[in-house]
């Protein structure tokens, strides 16, 4: 997964009866004004859709906090299984069910920037996101 555009207007989580992120949508607002919606990222079998709206005001995600494990009655396979979007103004989240000891945390890191696109796997959920950042 890979997508790069101009800012971020919208994200959508798809949750699931697991309670793990099955995988992200967004929508970009390109430099000509126009709006258009990535592919959906991870699966697409999520029966929750919550959606983290910026403000028009100025509002820009600047990093993401995730926790990542097994699913339960998967074998070992991996997932996203809490996520929670920081922007300049807010957190929105957090998404899925927050864990603590025994999971793996990602945050990306503090700086003076904004988050212009997203790169990770899936496997039929979403298992791994990092951010591509656009610094001051």
């Amino acid at each position: 997964m890979m997508e790069f555009l101009s800012t971020i207007k919208q994200v959508r989580v798809h949750l699931g009866e697991l309670n793990v992120i099955y995988g992200l949508q967004f929508e970009y607002l390109k430099s000509d004004g126009k709006s258009v919606l990535s592919q959906i990222h991870g699966g697409t079998h999520g029966v929750e859709i919550h959606l983290v709206n910026l403000d028009d005001n100025g509002e820009f995600l600047t990093g993401i906090s995730v926790f990542c494990g097994p699913v339960k009655g998967f074998d070992g396979l991996e997932a996203v299984l809490f996520i929670k979007f920081h922007t300049n103004l807010r957190i929105h989240g957090p998404y899925g069910e927050e864990r603590s000891s025994g999971y793996v945390s990602y945050s990306s890191p503090a700086s003076s920037g904004k988050v212009v696109g997203f790169h990770g796997k899936s496997n039929g959920f979403l298992s791994a996101i990092g951010v591509h950042m656009e610094y001051f």
